[in-house]
């Protein structure tokens, strides 16, 4: 981008990267300029791909979700940076998003759609205010509601994990030798019982993710992890295939996450074929109906592929892609990260009764600490790979007793509320 359009090369180009990347909250951008995609959380790679979008100053910035993968305090720092750059630079923002608390935060003008159409359009102060179509209103009163499931203190542990460890080594010089580590999950020790719900939050990059991949065996880590009574850290491959019905994960990014070479069928249908390969194709199928239709999706779209959806609709398709086999234990990666607010209170409520139903396990990881209100009964605070605080959910809403967890929640409340005065885009 800058070689190409402002005619930067070598050590000019290089400095500019890291200006950018430092002004999207990369921390210590220098040391991330040879990381690739995958070394890098969720969040993370937002913010490289704002820090892309806004390389050559553009006079028209189109941001489509750019926070949705963000954790709030994160979420409040790109707000600031987008709204000090439309300022230095006279910029226009197109600014798309489901969240209806960013809208009041960023905007002056707004426009609601549903279905391709424009419904309603008009001042943001005005149409919060005084919405007047159907839509707005059902869309501005939405939001998770109900209670999580109760914390259950006599039921079997789930899971169960030690001092959890997963170190990533830092090689450098040419024979690669390893010079440190990067701490993703250090010295993390939990444990989930049956029917209860783990709420984890802590800013990108806390290592929040690669906890629940290590807990899923998806990565390599240190210390023993417990599932269903029986220690699985050592486990292969193979010795883990029995374990796998019973443990299942909707991943943060469903663009990622679902093949495009597949149909949606097929997608879903997959675990069905390995964990229960006895099934006839017409029962297989009657599954998969049944886990499009719990999921808000019509089961005729079945046939489509992945790229014939948006980003919700995916998102909705990966949480019936682990629902089919109506596992035990859930890692809920971002799971409505992508969803406007009210398919977010549908997929809560879908997840509180497929969990009431089941008697379903969840360890639910998100940044968006109303849904984790109305789905967790415990929670934990993570924070650069170790937990700073736990405890019952409600109890830490209430009486949180560090700096940084309170921070957390005030950055929160400030993104939902809308600020004092005119916008300023």
């Amino acid at each position: 981008m800058l070689e190409i359009h402002r005619g930067l090369f070598g050590l000019e180009a290089r400095q500019r990267v890291i200006e950018l990347l430092g002004e999207v909250g990369i921390p210590d951008p220098q040391s991330r300029l040879a990381s690739y995609p995958h070394q890098l959380s969720g969040g993370q790679r937002q913010r490289v791909m704002i820090a892309l979008a806004l390389a050559n100053e553009p006079d028209l910035f189109i941001a489509d979700e750019p926070t949705t993968a963000l954790d709030v305090t994160v979420q409040a720092q790109i707000l600031r940076l987008l709204k000090n750059l439309q300022a230095r630079y006279s910029m226009a923002m197109l600014f798309i998003t489901h969240d209806l608390g960013i809208v009041r935060k960023i905007a002056k003008r707004v426009c609601v759609m549903k279905e391709g159409e424009i419904v309603e359009r008009g001042d943001v102060t005005e149409l919060f205010a005084r919405p007047q179509h159907p839509y707005t209103k059902a869309l501005i009163a939405a939001e998770p509601k109900g209670e999580p499931a109760p914390a259950q203190p006599d039921a079997p542990i789930v899971m169960k994990a030690d001092n959890l460890r997963v170190w990533f080594p830092i090689r450098r010089g040419f024979l690669r030798r390893t010079v440190g580590h990067i701490k993703a999950v250090d010295g993390v020790s939990l444990s989930i019982r049956r029917g209860e719900t783990l709420g984890v939050v802590g800013e990108s990059g806390s290592g929040k993710t690669t906890l629940g991949l290590a807990l899923m065996r998806l990565i390599s880590s240190d210390g023993p992890i417990v599932f269903l009574g029986k220690s699985i850290e050592g486990l292969k491959f193979r010795a883990l295939r029995p374990f796998r019905r019973n443990m299942q994960i909707v991943f943060q990014d469903p663009y990622g996450s679902l093949s495009p070479r597949m149909s949606i069928a097929d997608v879903i249908g997959e675990g069905l074929r390995v964990h229960q390969p006895r099934l006839s194709a017409a029962a297989r199928e009657a599954k998969v109906i049944t886990a499009l239709n719990d999921v808000g999706l019509d089961p005729e779209t079945r046939h489509r592929y992945p790229h014939e959806f948006s980003g919700g609709q995916r998102q909705r398709v990966a949480v019936a892609r682990a629902m089919v086999l109506e596992p035990s234990f859930v890692v809920l990666d971002e799971p409505t990260s992508a969803l406007d607010m009210m398919i977010q209170a549908q997929i809560v409520d879908l997840l509180r009764d497929l969990q009431r139903r089941h008697d379903l396990t969840y360890m639910f990881i998100s940044h968006d600490l109303k849904v984790v209100a109305a789905l967790a009964s415990n929670m934990l605070v993570m924070r650069e790979g170790k937990i700073i605080e736990q405890g019952p959910a409600a109890e830490l809403f209430a009486r949180p007793k560090t700096d940084y967890t309170r921070a957390l929640f005030k950055a929160a409340f400030e993104i939902e509320t809308a600020p004092e005065g005119a916008p300023a885009s």
